[in-house]
């Protein structure tokens, strides 16, 4: 089929603009006359038309299938059930390749289901064949709502973490550590929705994306929001560790840092998704204040001789890692914000270009 060809609009009746398909292309697509087609206007402003065939064609159910192999670990295995699903696949077969897919492997499919992949179920079940279907075939949630759900998911993680250090909460800490599933979940639901995205201007529009390059963007922002949540589940998994109260001066440094942290974090995010290039252009540089606060805490933490809390000193010293790297990540995000806006802000003029010879 022709790739293209120039046809005139024509203007019939008194409001009506007309423009006429090639007969070859109506014959080759199956079309006759009174066959209902859509007309979309895309974001970057060109216009697709498209059939009820070619409407099916993109909705349709893919597939695929991957071979099981026999020593295959479970976590192998996990790892290529999330690929699938990243993918954009809707049905995933596992199929052994020596007759039978053993409990381990089978248990690791069930698991990362379970856990990990926003609406998917395992329809099929057999000795050599395990089946997966997800059943959101297109996204439900506006990449923005997504990610606003999953950045404050990660916000609450990082506020019980420092609770739970500070009333020394066993029980809470837990929790936390849990919920951190519940975070990567929406990441990869999120970069799901891109990938299928960046296939199809139409889903790219009803994701609430402008342009196909804010994809890259936004898996970058997603990404460095999951991290945030890995370093709070770490957070809280340190202070596990500590059976000593924390001297108050240290303490209230602590908090401090973790509020630097926070408000980096809670502004990186609405500077990203409220598309604030000056917003975003302030929190860059911020990052350096909770790196002085760390060195200030750190400092503390060495001239401190308090008996038995001693022991806990390189906890703490980890603990103001994670908030470091909350920090890191937030100017992360507030420089993708930088990077997506910065057409935006800028003058740009077109001049013609002149080659020496």
């Amino acid at each position: 089929m022709d790739g293209s060809e120039v046809r005139k609009i024509q203007f019939t009746g008194k409001s009506t603009f007309v423009l006429s398909l090639p007969k070859k292309w109506v014959n080759e697509l199956n079309l006759k006359a009174g066959d209902p087609v859509t007309i979309i206007r895309e974001p970057n402003n060109t216009l697709s038309i498209i059939s009820d065939i070619t409407r099916s064609s993109i909705e349709a159910v893919d597939e695929a299938t991957v071979q099981v192999l026999k020593d295959e670990g479970a976590n192998s295995l996990k790892r290529k059930i999330v690929s699938m699903y990243l993918a954009g696949y809707n049905i995933i077969n596992l199929k052994s390749k020596f007759g039978r897919i053993n409990p381990v492997q089978r248990e690791g499919a069930r698991e990362v289901v379970r856990r990990n992949l926003v609406g998917t179920e395992i329809i099929a079940d057999s000795s050599d064949l395990i089946t997966i279907q997800v059943l959101i075939t297109l996204p439900e949630l506006s990449v923005n709502t997504a990610v606003r759900r999953m950045f404050l998911l990660a916000t609450s993680m990082h506020k019980d973490a420092m609770t739970a250090l500070s009333e020394l909460n066993s029980e809470l800490a837990n929790a936390i550590i849990r919920s951190d599933d519940e975070v990567d979940r929406f990441s990869l639901y999120i970069l799901r929705n891109l990938v299928i995205a960046t296939k199809n201007e139409r889903i790219l529009n009803d994701v609430g994306l402008k342009k196909t390059s804010d994809c890259l963007s936004y898996r970058l922002a997603v990404k460095s929001i999951e991290r945030i949540a890995d370093h709070a589940s770490k957070f809280a998994e340190k202070s596990l560790s500590i059976k000593e109260k924390i001297p108050e001066d240290i303490l209230d440094n602590i908090k401090k840092m973790s509020d630097l942290s926070l408000q980096d974090l809670n502004d990186s995010v609405e500077a990203f998704l409220r598309r604030d290039y000056l917003m975003a252009d302030k929190i860059v540089d911020r990052k350096e204040n909770v790196q002085i606060l760390e060195n200030t805490i750190v400092s503390l933490l060495d001239n401190t001789d308090n008996g038995k809390f001693n022991q806990y000193k390189i906890f703490i010293k980890l603990l103001l890692e994670d908030l470091r790297r909350t920090a890191e990540h937030a100017s992360d995000i507030a420089e993708e914000a930088l990077n997506q806006t910065i057409g935006e802000v800028i003058n740009i003029e077109k001049r013609p270009l002149h080659y020496r010879t």
